[in-house]
């Protein structure tokens, strides 16, 4: 009796405990449901996250598009393309001096305006009698021989031979100006031949019309027949040559 109630009555316990587990479940399965869904949307959202930062870390295609952009060869071309100025450039020619590198002036040109000293350098005394130069006598510092060059474009009008002032080259140039070169040996020119600036013409050489200058160049220029100082004409254009002294 007392063995049968016991039974009877752990049959209910355990009939009871089957009733409260299964109101467990009933009671929280929306609870259950709530969090089965935070769940999945905590999973979602770090999916998305994880996607995202791949599709950042993939490297930037730089390459710009084609067929918009002209090439560089295309470029080049159109370069080409383009009409050139072919107009030539006009050089315009300024008297230069008669030698190149450094000298020393031997003999000035005769001015009335000049000092007693400077006059005294512009007479040249060839032992017979003073004559006054029309001209600049050019030498170098250690009165070694020099080439002798045409100060401007022209036509070797005449070439003289003088015991007193050795070889004399005469070139005549546009505007009816002409230059002369004393004092000369190792003729490089013939009469009629043409010469441009700066072409060597001879080679300077002392001479016995005047000796005090060594070996020397003496240089005249005149405009229709009248001297101009030489000094003057250096570093212009022949339109620039007036006749004055």
């Amino acid at each position: 009796m007392y063995i049968h109630l016991i039974f009877v009555n752990n049959k209910i316990e355990v009939k009871d405990m089957k009733e409260k587990i299964k109101r467990f479940f009933i009671e929280k399965k929306e609870l259950l449901i709530f969090i089965g869904v935070v769940v999945f949307v905590f999973a979602a959202v770090i999916g998305i996250a994880s996607l995202a930062l791949n599709n950042t870390e993939d490297p930037v295609d730089e390459t710009p598009p084609t067929g918009d952009t002209p090439s560089q060869d295309d470029s080049q071309a159109n370069t080409d393309n383009e009409p050139v100025d072919e107009t030539p450039v006009e050089v315009v020619e300024k008297f230069i001096l008669p030698l190149t590198g450094d000298y020393v002036i031997a003999r000035t040109y005769f001015d009335d305006s000049l000092s007693d000293e400077e006059l005294e350098a512009a007479v040249i005394n060839n032992g017979i009698e003073m004559v006054t130069s029309t001209g600049l006598s050019y030498k170098k510092n250690d009165n070694s021989s020099f080439e002798v060059l045409a100060i401007y474009d022209g036509v070797i009008q005449s070439i003289e031979e003088d015991e007193l002032c050795g070889a004399t080259i005469t070139i005549k140039h546009a505007n009816n100006i002409t230059s002369v070169y004393s004092s000369l040996k190792n003729l490089n020119v013939a009469v009629g031949a043409v010469v441009s600036q700066g072409d060597v013409i001879a080679t300077a050489s002392e001479s016995i019309n005047d000796p005090e200058a060594g070996v020397h160049v003496h240089l005249e220029v005149m405009n229709n027949g009248k001297y101009l100082n030489p000094m003057n004409i250096f570093g212009k254009e022949i339109d620039e040559i007036v006749e004055t002294k």
